[in-house]
């Protein structure tokens, strides 16, 4: 019998293990259920790491051997990361759910042939705001300097965001800053009177702590929502302007699982997960077939589907030149230093 017990024990500890999947994403951007169902389904195991900001993953990337998967750039660096060799080429044969894509999202400038990004959520940055302590609602991206909102202000930990946001404030151009540009602006953000630059301005947000957020959308949408709150969180898009980002989804060079990857990334394109995540994280979604399960609160809300009009102040952020690059890289650290 003991012979029978320890043979059992033997092939139980050499059974094979469950292959593993290891995704980066930004924190809160999938619904409850997105990982626990894929694994159920293709019998893996999901290990999730979570970074703050394009540059944050950038420098992972750039380490070397990641680790990792999956990752979910956003459009600003997605030059950059093919550029470098940062990501693979995904083979499109491997997605029957690419066609649940609309059009207008495919073939972006970054990526017209969809050889190495999938998009997978869309939205907007502006300013957030406790109605209960903001009044009237502002219309300026000078509310993240008003003195009376000292100690109660939040600005996204995100060079590109960050300056665009001072720029704005400058006059300047904000989407293709020049160099003196980013040093006024760099001179506005140091003097930024903030609580934090913050990654994470949602939680800032609900805990009261932040009256007004440099802020994404859907994190504005999920502050407002949460029980704390009570739906006295706004949001608008300044009158200088604001941006449009696309977070895609990469595999990024020397992934220890491609496969798995092409499993999950078409996975997530399926029109019921797509839906579900839009339905939790309230970002506006690329995915056309996922549009009629989406939650009608959460299409015509215009915080997460802002109108045209309000989109022509809009555009996306595209790579910066080398030397504006550096420029605003330089800057930032001494922002953050400061």
């Amino acid at each position: 019998m003991k012979r029978l017990v320890l043979a059992l024990l033997f092939l139980s500890g050499c059974s094979e293990a469950k292959p593993e999947l290891h995704v980066f994403n930004w924190a809160d951007y999938f619904a409850p259920d997105t990982v626990k169902n894929f694994e159920k389904e293709f019998g893996c195991r999901v290990v999730l790491d979570y970074f703050e900001s394009s540059e944050k993953l950038r420098a992972k990337l750039e380490g070397g051997q990641s680790g990792f998967d999956v990752v979910f750039p956003s459009n600003e660096v997605m030059r950059l990361f093919v550029a470098k060799g940062l990501v693979e080429k995904i083979d499109l044969a491997k997605l029957p759910n690419f066609k649940n894509l609309s059009a207008k999202f495919r073939g972006l400038d970054f990526d017209p042939k969809n050889e190495y990004s999938v998009p997978y959520m869309w939205g907007t940055t502006g300013i957030a705001y406790n109605k209960t302590k903001v009044q009237p609602a502002p219309t300026s991206w000078t509310a993240l300097w008003d003195p009376k909102m000292e100690g109660h202000v939040t600005i996204l930990d995100d060079p590109r965001e960050a300056f665009a946001a001072a720029i704005w404030v400058e006059g300047g151009p904000a989407l293709a800053p020049s160099e003196d540009a980013i040093e006024k602006a760099k001179k506005k953000l140091i003097a930024a009177k903030v609580k934090a630059f913050d990654g994470q301005p949602k939680l800032r947000l609900i805990k009261g702590e932040a009256w007004v957020a440099h802020c994404y959308s859907g994190d504005a949408l999920q502050a407002a929502a949460a029980k704390e709150r009570a739906g006295d969180i706004g949001f608008v898009i300044p009158k200088e302007g604001g941006t449009i980002w696309v977070d895609n989804v990469c595999i990024p060079k020397a992934a220890p699982n491609r496969e798995l990857a092409h499993k999950f990334i078409d996975y997530l394109l399926r029109a019921d997960v797509s839906a579900a995540i839009s339905n939790e994280v309230a970002y506006a979604n690329p995915n056309e077939a996922a549009q009629k399960l989406i939650k009608k609160e959460v299409l015509e809300d215009p915080v997460a589907n802002p109108s045209e009009e309000e989109l022509k102040r809009c555009s996306l952020l595209k790579e910066l030149p080398p030397a504006a690059k550096k420029k605003l890289d330089d800057a930032w650290a001494e922002v953050k230093g400061k």
